[in-house]
């Protein structure tokens, strides 16, 4: 099902909108060449994709049209981005974002799969990123700003944006050859802590946080100074990027295994307390051991903390139960148990040690599993990876919970408090304004000109009025109603005068029914 922008009237627009031009005209340097000729070369692109692949010229005119209406969603999401990031900042010229080239083309991949999803067209993510040359660690800093800046995005499209953010969190971005690894070894090697990149109210407990953390905002992955010297400097984006972004790509990291985490304790019916030691194993392999996560996957490193904390403190779960509640979660890859990343294997011509193939850890510099060389790499089962590679980095550290440990016991890690967002709204249509959002009922119901209708509380009436609205394009203040008045013969030769309505509420039709009897009532005392 292809989709347009809200509110354009027939064919939508390819160019940028004359609003749009000015805004690029306001900034000290006029990009709109720039802008366009990128937009162009990156379609361009993609559809030489599908022009050089065998398949049918249905699809490769899909292609085209998805070319087409991502160049409209590309013009009006960057009109409605930039709007929101000059009101934001507070003054006009934004030429440093506009000419942060890969943002920029993230944009453009972005506008594209909301095309190809709308679309139907076969290019299952991310083999888009793979046709424009991107990283998925790239990619995701402009996920969250697209889908907030309210472009009409239709609710289907919104899901899938952020499905895509969770493959990028939890597989994709961890790749050996993923620029992730450029932002964590600067800071020491390490993912920052979940209290390090989680403000306090969002943490169990009261916790505070690391006064050095930079504020990072979701909008364009850029933190406050950087905002403020942008002003002066364009390149101050590209100096504060790195460092804000790692901070808002651990924060995401920890609030979507929170999340994965609290559901697994509740299948397998694991105490809180021993879940915030599982969450202290876990967080600690990101931090200490982030190597355990090179062209692995989150949930992998989740299942192994479960099954070596309930070990360790006399809770036995079987590793398989563990497996079989984890394949019964909705997004549950099968893979994720099957397919592991166990070594990288020496060369065929390697020495053997004992009978054995000499073979070590991943690390971030060894080739990427993407693109992997024959018989380079040894792979199995989860199980067979926690006993042969997980272990031995986080034995040491699991066994401090012992109940024999005669150490101290490692301090909790705070844990991510279940966050409940806000009810989004979604735009259905410019014209006539039609909303749509969840039912809060903590909330009063506002006083409107406007129709609300409350599913399962108000009548069926109010719904064909706002369906008329919707065909007539009326506003439900211009309500028009035929009205006639009929004689009707009753037994003792009097008429009464009714009024007669259609598309009538409950309440009109109870002032008709009031009207009538004393209509009634004024005939039978004049006879």
């Amino acid at each position: 099902m292809a989709t347009v922008p809200q509110g354009i009237v027939g064919k939508p627009r390819f160019g940028p909108s004359d609003c749009l031009i000015a805004m690029l005209r306001a900034c000290s340097r006029d990009s709109t060449e720039a802008i366009q000729t990128r937009l162009k070369c990156m379609l361009q692109m993609f559809l030489q994709h599908y022009r050089d692949a065998e398949g049918n010229e249905n699809t490769k005119e899909l292609a085209a049209k998805c070319c087409y209406e991502a160049g409209v969603w590309y013009h009006r999401i960057l009109e409605n981005l930039i709007s929101q990031e000059r009101k934001r900042l507070g003054f006009s010229d934004i030429s440093g974002i506009l000419e942060h080239d890969l943002f920029q083309r993230c944009l453009v991949a972005c506008c594209l799969e909301i095309a190809v999803t709308s679309n139907s067209l076969p290019c299952d993510f991310p083999l888009l990123l793979q046709i424009l040359k991107l990283a998925p660690y790239h990619f995701w800093k402009v996920i969250e700003p697209v889908w907030r800046v309210g472009s009409g995005l239709p609710h289907y499209v919104v899901t899938h944006l952020i499905q895509v953010e969770e493959k990028v969190l939890e597989n994709l971005a961890w790749t050996s050859d993923s620029p992730l690894w450029d932002e964590i070894t600067p800071n020491e090697g390490h993912m920052p802590t979940c209290q390090q990149v989680m403000h306090p109210n969002r943490l169990e407990g009261p916790m505070q946080t690391d006064p050095g953390v930079p504020r990072v905002d979701v909008s364009l992955g850029m933190n406050h100074s950087a905002r403020t010297e942008q002003k002066r400097s364009p390149s101050a984006i590209n100096r504060q990027e790195k460092s804000s972004s790692l901070h808002l790509f651990a924060r995401k990291v920890y609030s979507l295994m929170a999340k994965r985490l609290r559901e697994l304790c509740s299948t397998l019916e694991i105490s809180d307390e021993l879940r915030l030691k599982i969450w202290t194993c876990f967080e600690y392999s990101l931090v200490h051991c982030s190597c355990l996560m090179v062209d692995r996957h989150l949930d992998q490193l989740l299942m192994c903390a479960i099954y070596i904390i309930a070990k360790i403190t006399k809770m036995e779960i079987p590793f398989k139960q563990i497996m079989k509640f984890y394949k019964s979660q909705p997004r549950a890859n099968k893979s994720v148990c099957k397919n592991v990343l166990i070594s990288e294997k020496m060369e065929e011509n390697s020495a053997i040690n004992n009978g054995k193939h000499s073979s070590t850890i991943l690390t971030p510099n060894t080739p990427s599993t993407h693109y992997p060389r024959p018989g380079q790499e040894e792979r199995g089962n989860l199980i067979h990876f926690y006993n042969q590679v997980y272990t031995t980095k986080m034995q040491h550290f699991a066994k401090q919970f012992a109940q024999t440990s005669l150490r101290d016991t490692p301090p909790l890690s705070p844990y991510p408090r279940q966050w409940k967002a806000s009810p989004r709204c979604y735009q259905l249509s410019n014209s006539p304004s039609i909303y749509i959002s969840p039912y809060n009922t903590e909330t009063p119901s506002p006083h409107r000109t406007g129709l609300c209708y409350y599913f399962n509380s108000s009548p069926p009436e109010l719904l064909r009025e706002i369906n008329n609205m919707i065909k007539t394009g009326r506003s439900p203040n211009m309500r028009c109603y035929a009205v006639s008045l009929d004689t009707d013969e009753e037994g003792d030769g009097s008429s009464a005068k009714r009024l007669r309505l259609d598309g009538q509420s409950a309440w009109q039709r109870r002032l008709r029914n009031v009207f009538n009897d004393r209509i009634t009532r004024t005939n039978q005392d004049q006879v």
